[in-house]
């Protein structure tokens, strides 16, 4: 018992180092790294959960020193895969078809881009370098890429070029990610400065802004708070949201979507 419990005890300082290193994992790779079942993998998250080393999500782990943070693009991805994609076709579902619709920079917005074949009748704007690539890849030709300074952790472009682009259009709708929904203070927030100038400059030029964002975001303000509630339409996230944040945001004039 004491060798297993040991072997368990090394093990778990392997996975908080190989996660920290990389940022996050899914369960299925932990699990072919080191050789363990699933049950045996969840048990040993479960405890450097509890320890604080690391931050279980839906399928898989990050680092603890990323709640307050954004993962680059890359990494974050895979991070409730499922439930972004449903979110992503509810989006593209509240479409007409002949909109001129901003996809913000992150993965959310990604996986509306993803669905965007469903409405190629639309006109889309991102700053969002991954994002203009999977519109090419899918044939949307009507589509425009902002430019500016490069963030390497959104994979997008800010700053003052993209500012100004920016301030010569205006936008049907917009689909806006965010690193927080605070339903206390009633406002989203971003960890990065220079992201958070471009959603107000957007949202400024939009005619309905709606926030994408799964369930692991209704927590505290991110370091940069974007705007409140009064200035958004609605938030599009998913069903396993905890019954007690859905009542919150029933209790707003928000339009509510649950993918």
């Amino acid at each position: 018992m004491s060798d297993n419990f040991e072997l368990a005890a090394v093990r778990r300082e392997k996975i908080a180092g190989l996660v920290a290193s990389r940022g996050a994992m899914t369960l299925r790779d932990l699990c072919d790294h080191f050789g363990v079942s699933d049950a045996t993998m969840r048990r040993d998250l479960q405890a450097l959960d509890g320890a604080g080393q690391v931050v279980r999500t839906h399928g898989g782990v990050m680092k603890n020193s990323s709640v307050l943070g954004d993962l680059p693009n890359d990494q974050r991805k895979w991070v409730g895969a499922e439930e972004k994609s449903r979110i992503g076709l509810a989006a593209i579902n509240l479409l007409k078809g002949d909109e001129v619709v901003f996809l913000d920079a992150g993965t959310t917005a990604h996986a509306v881009a993803v669905h965007a074949i469903k409405q190629p009748g639309c006109t889309y704007v991102t700053t969002s370098l991954g994002i203009a690539k999977k519109l090419q890849s899918l044939g949307i030709s009507d589509f425009y890429l902002i430019g500016g300074s490069y963030e390497p952790v959104n994979d997008s472009f800010a700053g003052s070029l993209a500012i100004e682009a920016l301030r010569s259009l205006s936008f049907d709708v917009a689909f806006i990610c965010c690193s927080a929904i605070d339903l206390d203070s009633r406002s989203i927030s971003v960890a990065s400065e220079a992201y958070s100038q471009v959603q107000k400059e957007v949202m400024s030029n939009s005619r309905k802004k709606i926030v994408i964002a799964d369930n692991s975001k209704f927590k505290p303000s991110a370091f940069m708070r974007t705007a409140g509630f009064a200035q958004i339409t609605g938030i599009i996230t998913n069903r396993e949201a905890s019954p007690n944040d859905l009542e919150r945001l029933r209790q707003t004039d928000l339009e509510l979507v649950l993918a």
